[in-house]
């Protein structure tokens, strides 16, 4: 217990706790306790003696050497359990306080008896500088610890980041090390693969930037051939010289009036005033009177498509100065800068100064009381406009033989005794001039932005172009078809695109020409597609949603003549039935027609075929006894397609109309970008009921427009009738009105007229139902019957070609162009009936087609165009209605001159003959016999082999590749006819890619790599050069060809860097 007692009070006075208090009488007992209290208490006192060197305000070196005596230690407390701290703090001594804090690391937080650290007793004391100094030396304090944390802390963190970074390379360069290990033969493929690109491609790709417009084929036409641009080059100088001779006395008379001069207002003044009285006629006669009588007023007049062309696309400023100008002439002012009659014109044209200063001159003629204006154009383009509108006025009503024989003629029933249709020509082209209404109470509506001229219809055309639902136009050839396509296009485009934003058209066409003639006809509207049929189908394609299940790679395509080449002639079935009669019966019945596409497999059923009345009789008029054996022909040749995976058009099509199907119903949207509110298609005779089909679903019932001529269905494979039509559209629950028909011809003269109506006399005598027969074409103009050349050498038709006759076209069977082309020493202005079809030419020589007619139909042809045919001919000789198509399509290719020339004596050829020449009671022959002697020089011009040039290179984007070698065959040499270098080097070019194309049909797996690289080496150069040249859609269509010889590496940068620049430069062309 004294222990304890000793101890316990040893701890009390050393914590500084004050046991001065306690006295010896509390003490219990006379133990020593006692005296340990006297001595603690004496020792405590002494303890505290010693912090009176702070109280009393020793220097800190004596405190400091107390200290260090040991008289004071850290521990020591003194009165109140104060520390050295809390007293320095009391008696602010920050000199003191901080060495005690600094040096002997004395706790500023410890406390003292009252539980106040040294922070407490300096304020308690009111001690300002150490309470500053204790305040700061915290601040200092926390904010050290802080950063010395987050230091650590950051270096922690930069450490484990550094072991992390080291850990990863040192994987990383395992890894690596394992990959390259592995992949060791890819990369250094890869490696090689991209110097090999650079090497190859790199000037290609290097060429990025300076990639142009493309110059399309259809684009050079326009630029060197439309009057419209004011080209004054020399190439058109012959045709000038022959439209008119007269115009060498008035340009010379014209000549001190000077070109696009700039006039002085004063001058105009004053001839506004004073008429031009002293204006004399080609004959000698004042012009005065009629220029007098003219001074008129007008309520309205009508301008032609190239007026509301120059309006709508040239300077705005020009619509104020027409309106200005037309106004004058509709109030009956007259001047001669108003009313300036044209001298050296065949006709009254007159011509109006649009304004003072740019030389423009409106053209235009009084018509029945009716003011047309022609065209507007600069005065150096006057002359020639003053010819072309005056050859357009007398095409209506020229006389091409003399009026003694014409009157001869009419009296023998050959011409017509009826007075012609009046009908104004458009100056570029045989075909109607498309005009335009203008009221002159609404004439300023002109110089607004939104002015939309009027269509000007006739009744005819009216009844056409405002029908309802699904239409179809029906016309022989020439006869305005594609007129009528074009004044519906813009009858919806005014009448319905105003009501209805999201209205859209489509036209569709197979020629790339007949596309573009139409989009310039109606001209640009991003609301508006003109396309090709091929190009439809791959859009389609590719704008559904989803991957194909099938590829249908081109060069698995079959056409005709692979069927006939590849299958049909290597079969067992070749002897019965003809190779043509198998493949129409394929795709117009088994395959492409509405009953197949409705069965599960797409393949009509045997019974459905064989059977007469389930297709009936006059649909298809193939023999029954034959129909079973077509049908296994059939079935073996769709085997044949599955062995070699090949495909035909018809797979194709009922591909795409199964995912249009699809699409329509699961998603909507994605059908919606494919669809459109009308679409109109021309030569809709060479579709099948499925391709027909495909039109239905893309506008809907009631949303479709066709036109075309049953009697051209000369497309291998396809046997069109109006019921064709009508079958599809009961399908799709639409309803068909009876076929609209026209029958004005604006291309052939009556010559020509009546000689394809003899052949299609013949055909709806002996075939009735293969094509509906319309009423007689009735030609604008009269002309020359068609010539007979019997027993003509091949050495006197060189002769003709090279003189005479030079550039005009030879038209023989498609599968003996190539042979003829060689004969005539490579003439190249041979074409196949079927290739020519959609073009037209100034004189055609019809070349041996009834002696190249095959021997099994020479007798039955004889029989026929002798009257002597038996009632079961259509049945038993199906096949000649084929060639009398064909025939009628090859005579109405022709515009003036029309020559059968037969080189050696036939069955089928000297029947033909003697039907052409033989004169009956209700009519005169057909065409006329003539010696080679006879043949007047019909050599074109200039002007006409560029013309002819381009036609050529332009079908030549859309034909198959031989047939385009030998389209671009012709064009060269029609190019080279007028020393067109610049033209001839861009279809060299052109027929180099096409050759090119030619020589990759051997299928992949037959060239070794060598070959590969030699490909892709001549792929680079040739794309080079057709970029430069800017036929980018060859360019497109070489990628295409060369795509399986190249690397995945090469075509997916080639894509990347080039190809797809190229075609959006195509896609803005």
């Amino acid at each position: 217990v004294n222990e304890s007692s000793t101890s316990f009070l040893s701890k009390v006075a050393t914590a500084g706790i004050d046991i001065q208090q306690i006295t010896k009488d509390k003490i219990y007992g006379k133990s020593s306790l006692g005296e340990l209290l006297s001595n603690l208490q004496q020792k405590q006192l002494d303890d505290w003696s010693r912090f009176d060197i702070v109280k009393k305000g020793g220097s800190l070196a004596e405190i400091q050497q107390v200290m260090k005596d040991g008289d004071l230690t850290a521990d020591s407390r003194d009165r109140g359990g104060l520390l050295l701290t809390h007293l320095s703090a009391a008696y602010d001594r920050v000199d003191v306080l901080e060495w005690l804090v600094v040096s002997k690391r004395m706790d500023l937080n410890a406390l003292d008896a009252q539980h106040r650290t040294a922070l407490d007793v300096a304020k308690a004391s009111k001690a300002s500088l150490t309470t500053k100094w204790i305040v700061e030396w915290k601040a200092k304090t926390i904010i050290g610890s802080f950063l010395r944390r987050n230091y650590y802390h950051a270096m922690h963190r930069r450490k484990l980041q550094q072991s992390i970074v080291a850990a990863t390379l040192i994987q990383s360069v395992i890894r690596a090390y394992a990959t390259r290990k592995i992949f060791a033969n890819v990369l250094v493929r890869r490696l090689e693969e991209s110097q090999h690109f650079a090497s190859v491609w790199g000037r290609v790709t290097a060429s990025l930037n300076n990639v142009s417009t493309s110059t399309c084929w259809s684009g050079i036409r326009e630029d060197l051939m439309d009057i419209k641009v004011g080209l004054d080059d020399e190439m058109l100088d012959d045709t000038d010289q022959r439209l008119s001779i007269a115009m060498e006395d008035a340009v010379q008379e014209d000549s001190g009036e000077g070109h696009d001069e700039i006039v002085p207002d004063e001058i105009f003044d004053l001839e506004e005033l004073v008429p031009d009285d002293n204006i004399v006629a080609e004959d000698g006669v004042f012009k005065s009177e009629m220029y007098n009588h003219s001074s008129t007023q007008w309520l309205s007049f009508q301008m032609s498509s190239h007026v509301v062309k120059f309006l709508q696309q040239g300077d705005k400023k020009y619509r104020s100065f027409f309106v200005r100008r037309m106004r004058q002439l509709a109030s009956g002012e007259r001047s001669r800068i108003l009313q300036k009659p044209l001298k050296g014109s065949k006709t009254l044209i007159y011509e109006t100064y649009l304004e003072q200063k740019s030389g423009h001159r409106i053209l235009w003629t009084e018509e029945r009381g009716r003011l047309v204006i022609w065209y507007i154009a600069k005065h150096k383009q006057v002359s020639r406009l003053m010819q072309l509108i005056d050859d357009s006025k007398s095409r209506s009503a020229r006389q091409q033989i003399p009026d003694s024989l014409v009157n001869e003629l009419q009296n023998e029933g050959l011409l017509s005794q009826n007075k012609p249709k009046e009908v104004l020509l458009d100056i570029f082209g045989n075909v109607p001039l498309k005009i335009y209404d203008v009221n002159f109470n609404t004439i300023s509506e002109i110089t607004k932005e939104s002015w939309t001229p009027q269509l000007h219809l006739t009744d005819e055309e009216r009844d056409i172009v405002e029908a309802e639902g699904t239409v179809l136009v029906l016309g022989r050839s020439g006869t305005g078809k594609t007129v009528t396509i074009t004044q519906r296009l813009e009858f919806d485009r005014q009448s319905r695109a105003a009501q209805d934003p999201s209205f859209t058209q489509l036209f569709v066409a197979r020629s790339v020409r007949l596309c573009r003639y139409v989009e310039g006809a109606v001209g640009e509207d991003n609301r508006a597609s003109f396309v090709t049929y091929a190009r439809l189908l791959s859009d389609i394609e590719s704008t559904l949603p989803g991957k194909t299940a099938r590829n249908f790679n081109p060069s698995q395509r079959i056409d005709f003549g692979r069927f006939k080449r590849d299958f049909h002639n290597n079969s067992s079935f070749d002897e019965r039935v003809s190779a043509l009669i198998s493949w129409t019966v394929i795709r117009t019945f088994l395959k492409g027609s509405i009953e197949a596409f409705q069965s599960p497999d797409g393949i009509l059923p045997r019974d459905a075929f064989v059977k007469v009345e389930r297709l009936g009789k006059n649909r298809c008029r193939i023999p029954v006894e034959l129909r079973d054996h077509i049908y296994d022909e059939f079935l073996h040749y769709q085997k044949y397609l599955e062995d070699q995976q090949l495909w035909d058009d018809c797979d194709r099509v009922r591909h795409l109309l199964l995912r249009m199907k699809n699409a329509k119903e699961d998603d909507p949207d994605a059908f919606g970008q494919v669809q459109r509110s009308k679409v109109y298609v021309d030569e809709v005779q060479d579709y099948t009921q499925l391709e027909i089909l495909l039109f239905f679903y893309l506008s809907g019932p009631s949303g479709l427009f066709l036109a075309g001529d049953p009697a051209q269905s000369v497309v291998e494979g396809t046997e069109f009738r109006f019921e064709e039509v009508r079958g599809v559209g009961h399908f799709v629950g639409s309803v068909m009105q009876k076929p609209k028909t026209v029958n004005v011809n604006f291309r052939s003269h009556s010559g020509i007229l009546n000689c394809a109506g003899g052949v299609l006399d013949l055909m709806f005598t002996h075939f009735p139902s293969s094509a509906k027969q319309l009423k007689k074409d009735e030609g604008l103009f009269q002309g020359s019957r068609p010539g007979v050349l019997m027993g003509a050498s091949v050495d006197q038709l060189n002769i003709l070609l090279g003189d005479k006759l030079k550039g005009a076209v030879i038209l023989t069977h498609d599968e003996s162009a190539r042979h003829w082309r060689r004969l005539l020493n490579d003439y190249k202005l041979v074409y196949g009936v079927r290739e020519a079809k959609g073009l037209e030419f100034k004189t055609v020589i019809i070349l041996d087609f009834f002696r190249e007619i095959p021997s099994s139909l020479q007798k039955p042809w004889r029989e026929l165009v002798l009257g002597r045919a038996t009632q079961d001919f259509e049945r038993s000789q199906p096949l000649a209605a084929t060639f009398l198509k064909l025939l009628y399509t090859g005579v109405t290719r022709c515009i003036e001159k029309l020559f059968f020339v037969e080189t050696k004596s036939s069955t089928a050829g000297d029947a033909s003959m003697r039907w052409l020449t033989k004169k009956v009671a209700d009519r005169a022959s057909y065409a006329t016999r003539n010696g080679i002697n006879d043949v007047e020089a019909m050599s074109m011009t200039s002007d006409e082999f560029i013309s002819e040039g381009i036609n050529n290179a332009e079908l030549a984007q859309a034909m198959e590749l031989e047939q385009s070698q030998m389209l671009l065959e012709r064009s060269i040499w029609c190019f080279e006819q007028t020393d067109n270098i610049e033209l001839a080097v861009k279809a060299r070019i052109h027929h180099s890619s096409v050759l090119f194309r030619l020589e990759l049909q051997v299928p992949y797996d037959e060239k070794s790599a060598n070959d590969c690289a030699v490909i892709e080496m001549r792929a680079a150069r040739l794309i080079e050069s057709l970029k430069k040249e800017g036929l980018f859609f060859e360019v497109l269509n070489i990628f295409s060809s060369v795509t399986p010889f190249l690397s995945e590496y090469a075509k997916e940068e080639l894509e990347k860097r080039f190809i797809r620049k190229i075609r959006l430069a195509e896609v803005d062309d």
